[in-house]
């Protein structure tokens, strides 16, 4: 959920250009996300004590936006990689030295006054430093933290093709995953028991989206078999409506607009200064923006701050702690730890 740095796209773009239509979309989702947790999700959950009179639904599937965005990056980022070590330092810089910073951040203020449904034991404060703390049947120090263990498991998944030499055969991997998508929806309609180990680690409920992402990346490129490309997208449209229902179909079909407007370069505009600091602190703000929000509108609130500013509040103080966290931390630390891999594998080719 981090920055994006890009590779040729059919020698529209010049090697290793910034694809700062990506980071906005990312930035605008992550806003989004804010947006709902803050208004509907805030009102559902604890309650405001001045009622908002509106929300924003629409923002809880902003997530579904990264999945996309993940999907065509991670398939880029794989077929521009040597090895599977360039890609473990990779992805490890990019997510954990800021999650840990995060997680400490948000454990802290969550200490200090927050409410006492977010508050955990340490053994489950712990366990949320692995990312997969669901799977292990813990508690998300933060809500938010759900998709992290999404868009895990898929990196996994797409290593284990990469080491396997399979990408080139990623049209028959995208059918495989729409097959057990569709048979883990209908089995699940019909109150059948379908494994939870299996589901959770497939990510059965979300790779349809990382698989539009993952076409969206070929049609850019101008290879041959674009019509295949197209049928694929139609084929994880029609997945998604049969797995996930017409909500989810909807919401296919908007991120499908969205980047079928990208890949037309009709999305360029989102290349100006705001967008790209909201794309550059988006990973931070996901992180940081539900528990300590929540923890401060309700403090503002029980001090009489109106609802509205409180939430206005909240979220300077958000895009503030990410814009901290994104320049002293997450850049910082990812550059250290990539520097790093580099001389040590400089060292080890020439040894």
């Amino acid at each position: 959920m981090g920055a994006v740095r890009a590779t040729p796209t059919g020698g529209a773009r010049p090697k290793t250009a910034r694809l700062g239509e990506l980071d906005a979309l990312r930035g605008l989702a992550a806003l989004a996300v804010v947006a709902f947790h803050y208004t509907t999700s805030y009102a559902q959950q604890v309650g405001h004590l001045q009622p908002l009179g509106f929300g924003f639904t629409p923002g809880n599937y902003g997530v579904h936006l990264f999945f996309l965005i993940s999907g065509y990056v991670i398939f880029m980022t794989l077929e521009h990689t040597r090895d599977g070590m360039d890609f473990v330092v990779s992805r490890f810089s990019r997510l954990y030295p800021a999650y840990w910073f995060c997680i400490a951040v948000t454990a802290a203020v969550v200490a200090a006054i927050g409410l006492p449904a977010q508050q955990l034991a340490p053994a489950e404060l712990a366990l949320n430093l692995t990312m997969v703390q669901q799977f292990l049947g813990g508690e998300h120090l933060d809500g938010s933290y759900w998709t992290l263990q999404v868009e895990l498991f898929f990196y996994a998944q797409m290593l284990l093709w990469f080491m396997l030499g399979q990408l080139r055969h990623i049209h028959w991997i995208i059918a495989a995953w729409l097959v057990l998508a569709v048979a883990h929806g209908l089995v699940s309609a019909d109150g059948q028991h379908f494994s939870y180990t299996v589901r959770e680690l497939l990510i059965l409920r979300h790779i349809p989206f990382f698989a539009l992402g993952i076409v969206f990346y070929r049609l850019q490129q101008q290879r041959s078999g674009r019509d295949l490309d197209i049928a694929m997208i139609g084929l994880c449209l029609v997945a998604i409506g049969i797995a996930n229902g017409p909500v989810l179909l909807l919401v296919a079909l908007v991120c499908t607009t969205v980047f079928a407007l990208f890949v037309a370069g009709r999305l360029r505009f989102l290349c100006i200064g705001p967008f790209a600091w909201l794309g550059a602190i988006s990973y931070p703000l996901y992180l940081l923006h539900q528990a300590i929000g929540f923890a401060l509108i309700h403090r503002l609130e029980q001090r009489g701050v109106p609802s509205l500013a409180a939430v206005g509040l909240a979220v300077v103080v958000a895009l503030s702690l990410a814009t901290a966290v994104n320049r002293w931390v997450e850049r910082p630390a990812m550059e250290a730890i990539r520097r790093t891999w580099r001389r040590q594998r400089e060292r080890l080719a020439t040894a």
